[in-house]
């Protein structure tokens, strides 16, 4: 059942615009997995599905992250081209503007929106 849901989303994603949102992580176990999510309009719906969840395994790097998207894209036969936004965190792997993978985004897709949503904890401001 679960592959006839990953088929049905990649087909809808073949043709339609979406934007993606990234977040690498390490485990405990020093293994790095890439979690990938995809946010779309459908029947007048906004819509977010986890599209995949993949381990690094050589590095964290930008190129890294990139080419791991482009395959699964490529394999899946969706077009890197209906991206139109991408969201990451502010890691330097990701946000770098020559290395990271927003650069490496930006030159497949030069016209793509690049959004850096970063999380400050604040429980330091809260009166106890």
């Amino acid at each position: 059942m679960a592959e006839n849901i990953e088929e049905s989303l990649c087909d809808f994603l073949k043709t339609s615009q979406f934007s993606i949102q990234l977040d690498e992580s390490t485990l405990p176990t020093n293994e790095a997995l890439l979690l990938s999510y995809v946010r779309f309009i459908k029947d007048e719906k906004i819509y977010q599905e986890l599209i995949f969840a993949r381990n690094l395994v050589t590095d964290t790097k930008g190129e890294t992250i990139f080419k791991t998207l482009e395959k699964f894209c490529d394999e899946k036969g969706i077009p890197l081209k209906n991206i139109i936004s991408a969201t990451t965190d502010g890691a330097p792997d990701v946000t770098g503007c020559q290395k990271g993978f927003i650069a490496y985004l930006k030159n497949k897709i030069p016209d793509v929106l690049a959004v850096i949503a970063l999380y400050v904890d604040n429980i330091w401001l809260l009166e106890i």
